[in-house]
């Protein structure tokens, strides 16, 4: 199965990437299809939220664990979470922090699950505008 999740910014009106990657691939590889589709290094420790609809964050997935996570909490980890496990209905929301310094976000939407195919690597299929720059000040 695959998914296609779009990606736009608000400090950029006309910036926009649409990755199509497969369901059982993980966030760590949505994390670099998408510095690959914005020409961003990996420098940052970078991170995900799902969200509600109204964008209110709800789960972080990152990078690695710091051990600042309560103890109550779920950690999700890039590397170990699959898309399948959090993903599952078209239009669901995601934010994704890319540099967290600066708290600047780019906000993902599951826009198409396509069944019967399956896909290898990630890929940017819809690549529109220019990517904001990907640290604030540098």
């Amino acid at each position: 199965m695959l998914f296609k999740i779009a990606i736009i910014c608000d400090e950029a009106e006309d910036f926009f990437r649409e990755i199509t990657i497969d369901s059982e691939a993980t966030f760590l590889d949505l994390n670099n299809a998408i510095l690959s589709a914005c020409a961003y290094d990996d420098s940052q420790i970078t991170s995900f939220y799902t969200c509600s609809d109204e964008w209110d964050k709800e789960q972080q997935i990152v990078r690695e664990d710091m051990g600042t996570t309560a103890e109550d909490e779920d950690v999700y980890i890039m590397a170990d979470t699959r898309l399948s496990e959090l993903l599952e209905d078209e239009e669901q929301k995601l934010i994704y922090t890319f540099d967290p310094a600066n708290d600047r976000i780019f906000y993902l939407e599951l826009t198409d699950i396509v069944t019967g195919k399956t896909l290898k690597q990630a890929e940017c299929s819809v690549s529109r505008g220019k990517a904001p720059q990907q640290l604030k000040g540098f």
